[in-house]
């Protein structure tokens, strides 16, 4: 942006002395269509050059401007204006000895003169001609129809050479400005549908606004589009940028933290950045319901919703709100020159020429401030998102952990149980119990005993079974389907193999327990469609079958059916 402000300043400040303004010396007077310039010359005393010349009457208005030769460099001299919904018009030049060269211009030769930052420039009659010009004393320029005051009040004489010089630059400049701010608008667009944050969907409402106002104001809308009439340009220009403005209020609530602007203060945001839309809508309708002051009424709507913003930011502010200095970055410079646009468009007073492009320059500058803005939020809130799914994670890992072993508990082990109908991923289900573990306890102390615990939770966490401490010295576990060959893949010889395992680690790990500390474990199939508690109770049988057949060892049938078919002696083999 820097680099294109210092690049570009030969060019703002070029048009500064090709023109002279002429809003102070101009003088008009209202009449029918049927006056000619004869008539106008024999009443010339009657033209109005008071505070109340914009006040006039009638279909065609008629400026009367004195020609500056001595201002303006040599060549043919243009008269310059607001092109802004205009039709028809004429330009008479009147010479020393009273003698009148006239040429009318149609709405079509208006657009075609396009000068940029919407301004016409017509030749004025005689000027090529370096004899005429210098006899040239007075312009009478008639305008049939004016939309707004601004299609007299910015009347100026040019160099039409300079200006056919800047022309090209001046569009580039335009053109580049238009590119930059379109940037914003597309990342916005390709990043919505993930994201799904509704200030992105106002940003790019703004954005589009203020490409297009600068478009079309610009001139810029000549060169891609020739047939555009003034009158849509004219309202265009006026539509866009209340669209523009509408959509910041909202963007402005949508982005900024959540509770640094009050709820009270929201819909005050909300009503006044839509008044200009409404003021739009009643005073300058697509059915040509306008008035000549219709511009006055129009910049006027902007004020409140000004007014409301500055306070916006205090408030926001003094509530630690972070995100609100992007708009304050944004929108102060543009503020500013807002309110001189206004000023001057209430005809407060004429200005200086160049702000009218630092406006544009300000416009370029919120979008990408803005953009920036964006992409910073959206970080912000995918941090604040991820923060909180750890947070998520992190409380279900709490809830499904037990905290002295720090394997699943018995809550972990029923949900992985129910996700295993589905999937299938183990085939059996275990309960393994800690053989006289409360001797553990007593003859050690329970410290201890919890180390032993966290041994046997550790050492059944390095295993690809799913395991979980389901209360005390019990613990459960869910045998994985995938087996290097079939004899590992047996349940009761995996279990057994586990359980040589726990025996050594326990024994290496804890040398002040003198005596083995052995395991006695219960294994049953899975079936399908299984309740966990039916499965439970089988697995939960066959562990105490193995308690009460002497502990330490695997049982992976119904010993009591054994018992029953084989007798005693045989069930017990």
């Amino acid at each position: 942006m820097a680099f294109i402000i210092f690049g570009f300043t030969p060019l703002l400040s070029n048009p500064v002395h090709a023109a002279v303004p002429l809003s102070d010396e101009l003088c008009t007077y209202g009449t029918s269509k049927n006056i000619s310039i004869n008539d106008i010359l024999k009443i010339k005393n009657k033209f109005d050059c008071s505070d109340r010349k914009y006040a006039f009457t009638g279909s065609r208005v008629w400026v009367k401007i004195p020609f500056r030769d001595q201002d303006i460099a040599k060549g043919t001299v243009e008269v310059q204006g607001d092109n802004n919904g205009l039709t028809s018009m004429a330009i008479h030049s009147v010479l020393d000895d009273g003698s009148v060269k006239s040429v009318s211009y149609s709405e079509r030769a208006i657009v075609d003169s396009w000068r940029p930052k919407g301004h016409y420039g017509l030749p004025v009659p005689g000027s090529e001609v370096p004899g005429i010009r210098k006899k040239i004393k007075n312009i009478y320029i008639v305008i049939d129809n004016p939309k707004i005051i601004s299609s007299i009040s910015l009347i100026q004489l040019a160099s039409k050479r300079i200006w056919d010089n800047l022309k090209l630059p001046l569009s580039a400049m335009f053109g580049l400005l238009c590119g930059m701010a379109i940037m914003p608008f597309i990342y916005n667009v390709f990043f919505y549908g993930a994201l799904r944050h509704s200030f992105m969907l106002w940003h790019s409402l703004m954005i589009a606004g203020t490409v297009v106002y600068t478009f079309s104001s610009s001139g810029l809308i000549f060169i891609a589009f020739p047939d555009t009439n003034l009158t849509i340009k004219f309202l265009l220009n006026y539509w866009t940028l209340a669209i523009a403005v509408a959509a910041s209020g909202f963007f402005l609530v949508r982005f900024v933290e959540r509770g640094k602007i009050a709820d009270w203060l929201q819909p005050i945001i909300f009503v006044s950045a839509m008044i200009p839309v409404f003021v739009t809508a009643i005073f300058l309708r697509f059915d040509e319901g306008y008035e000549l002051y219709a511009r006055d009424y129009y910049h006027a709507s902007f004020l409140p919703y000004i007014a409301v913003i500055a306070y916006t930011m205090v408030h926001a502010v003094r509530r630690g709100s972070k995100a609100i200095w992007f708009q304050i970055a944004a929108w102060t410079p543009i503020s500013l020159f807002a309110l001189d646009r206004i000023a001057r468009g209430l005809n407060l007073y004429v200005g200086f020429p160049e702000l009218d492009y630092g406006l544009y320059f300000a416009l370029v500058l919120e979008t990408i401030i803005l953009a920036f803005g964006v992409a910073n939020r959206i970080l912000q809130l995918r941090l604040r998102h991820e923060n909180t799914m750890r947070k998520q994670v992190e409380l279900t890992i709490l809830a499904e952990t037990d905290g002295l072993t720090a394997i699943g508990n018995r809550r972990a082990f029923e949900k992985a149980f129910q996700i295993n109908l589905n999937d299938r991923s183990y085939g059996h289900l275990a309960i393994l119990d800690i053989d006289y573990f409360k001797r553990v306890n007593d003859l050690y102390g329970h410290e201890v005993g919890d180390d032993v615990l966290r041994i046997v939770g550790k050492e059944l966490a390095k295993s690809r079974h799913f395991s979980a401490r389901i209360g005390g010295e019990e613990f459960a576990l869910l045998l994985s389907n995938n087996s290097d060959d079939n004899r590992k893949g047996n349940p009761a010889a995996q279990l057994t193999a586990i359980c040589e395992n726990l025996i050594k680690a326990v024994h290496q790990q804890m040398p002040t327990i003198k005596q083995p500390v052995t395991f006695s474990v219960g294994v049953t199939a899975i079936p399908k469609r299984a309740s966990l508690r039916a499965v439970m109770a089988i697995a939960d049988k066959r562990l105490y079958s193995a308690k009460n057949n002497g502990r330490n060892q695997v049982v992976s049938f119904d010993l009591s059916d054994m018992r029953a078919k084989f007798g005693s002696d045989s069930a017990a083999a």
